[in-house]
């Protein structure tokens, strides 16, 4: 869990990655702190000086702006130097369900990551979600696809094809447990939570990759299951809070 501002340092130095703003502090007289997600250097706090002028880093230093951060780590701390905007996905500014959808997938991360933990499959998975909602992909779906995705690079994804009991295939539908989706067989008398053409979607959702899933979800009507499925995979995130 990101919660607080780390010791360690880096060598001195100076240093430079691309990634993007996840959370901004801001300090009267002081500037501001930054929380970067960065390549190959994983979530990291910096800070921004303030300066004379209003803003010495302009929309660079926006949550959800991508960029290439020129970075100093001092005898003291890690200072922000420099800032080229790559992507600041102001369209997205535009429309409030696409905001909060990329606001919740920010705030997950700033949950379940830990500081200075390279973690380049899920930066990437990051910039795969925001281009996709970019795009205009339902956002249900997508923070269905996001979180599952999240749980799978952390080795917490329930299976969506084999039951977590005898792992035989999940075929004609699954039932929820604590532990993940168990077979018709092993649910017994016990009526199915997902029958297969729901669980089909589902393996969809999660597991197209980034081009045949715009294809696939543009042609998907607006459904509960998605927010439904959403709020059990959350509860896979206990042991990380």
């Amino acid at each position: 869990m990101i919660s607080s501002f780390e010791t360690d340092k880096l060598p001195q130095g100076y240093y430079k990655n691309v990634g993007t703003v996840l959370q901004r502090r801001d300090s009267s007289g002081e500037g501001q702190s930054l929380l970067l997600f960065l390549r190959d250097m994983g979530p990291i706090w910096v800070s921004a000086p303030a300066s004379k002028t209003k803003c010495r880093f302009g929309g660079a230093i926006e949550p959800l702006v991508w960029a290439e951060f020129d970075l100093y780590q001092s005898p003291a701390r890690l200072y922000l130097q420099g800032a080229e905007v790559k992507e600041d996905f102001i369209s997205l500014r535009c429309s409030a369900e696409k905001l909060k959808s990329a606001l919740k997938l920010y705030k997950r991360l700033s949950k379940t990551l830990m500081v200075r933990h390279e973690s380049n499959n899920i930066l990437t998975l990051l910039w795969s979600s925001m281009l996709l909602i970019k795009e205009n992909c339902p956002v249900d779906i997508i923070e269905y696809r996001f979180t599952w995705k999240l749980l799978k690079e952390s080795g917490l994804a329930p299976s969506l094809q084999y039951c977590v009991n005898c792992g035989s295939k999940l075929d004609s539908g699954a039932r929820w447990t604590n532990d993940g989706l168990i077979c018709a067989s092993c649910s017994g008398t016990n009526k199915n939570d997902l029958d297969a053409e729901e669980l089909r979607s589902l393996r969809f959702a999660a597991l197209l990759n980034h081009d045949k899933f715009i294809e696939w979800s543009g042609s998907q009507e607006r459904s509960s299951l998605y927010t439904d499925e959403l709020n059990k995979l959350v509860t896979f995130f206990t042991d990380m809070d």
